[in-house]
């Protein structure tokens, strides 16, 4: 099963994209490529995150919404693998990576 959009197969694409992460207000200019339920977010320095989608089929191009934490991979709806990280790379200090925060993890990105 594919990600669709306007009835089009658009996985393996690499789009350009705005990413708005919720935790912390930033809006990142990306690069996204779907597969399946799954985006990968790829940041101009490098970096990359891979999120669950909360739908395959996208109705709104502004408004894919999809949950992931940086240096997790999911492999299904429940589990995910990876490292947790303790530097500064969204702009988060220490402190507030430790806080609970209901919104760390979601994602909305918009296609450009």
């Amino acid at each position: 099963m594919a990600v669709e959009f306007k009835g089009q197969n658009i996985d393996g694409q690499k789009l350009p994209a705005k990413a708005y992460y919720y935790a912390t207000g930033g809006v990142y200019k990306v690069q996204v490529r779907f597969h399946h339920k799954r985006a990968t977010i790829y940041f101009n320095d490098g970096n990359q995150i891979t999120i669950q989608l909360k739908g395959q089929v996208i109705t709104d191009s502004n408004n894919i919404e999809g949950f992931g934490i940086l240096g997790q991979y999911p492999l299904n709806g429940t589990f995910s693998v990876g490292l947790v990280y303790g530097d500064n790379w969204l702009g988060s200090s220490d402190s507030q990576l430790q806080q609970s925060n209901p919104l760390s993890g979601l994602w909305k990105i918009s296609l450009e």
